[in-house]
């Protein structure tokens, strides 16, 4: 018999180190470009000019997909930076992660609006969040420095 000493569980460095942008406008289509140039200039400020022009994209798509299923009414973008991804989130002001459904990227390439979305990115999801009185709607994806999962 041995006996072992357990470290406890270490935190996630690239969370803490992050940095945190939140956008919100009104949900109209209008907000789409209010979202894409926010995205843009963080992504500037913060050292990723690679990400810039698939992000845009991606944000595009996602506001697009976003707002027709919206019950708010305001559309938030929230970006999250670090030294090797950026992770953004476009979705209802209210949106969180109670009793929520999540699609992940292959049932989203059968979405017409977001097969492009799926090909720029890392990683990617829809998640639909179920409250009063509506359902919330937000679309998450990841773009590294080192490129897209598939070409």
């Amino acid at each position: 018999m041995s006996t072992a000493t357990l470290r406890g569980p270490s935190p996630n460095y690239d969370y803490l180190q992050a940095e945190h942008y939140r956008i919100t406008g009104p949900a109209v289509p209008s907000t789409a470009k209010l979202a894409r140039d926010s995205v843009r200039a963080a992504l500037a400020v913060t050292g990723h000019p690679r990400l810039i022009d698939p992000a845009r994209v991606c944000v595009s798509d996602a506001v697009a997909h976003v707002l027709p299923l919206m019950s708010g009414s305001a559309l938030t973008v929230d970006v999250t930076v670090n030294r090797s991804r950026v992770i953004i989130t476009v979705g209802d002001e209210d949106t969180d992660s109670r009793s929520s459904r999540r699609t992940m990227r292959r049932e989203m390439d059968t979405a017409p609006g977001l097969r492009l979305l799926c090909r720029l990115t890392y990683a990617a999801g829809v998640t639909r969040t179920w409250r009063r009185p509506g359902i919330g709607t937000s679309v998450w994806f990841e773009l590294r420095d080192t490129g897209p999962v598939r070409r």
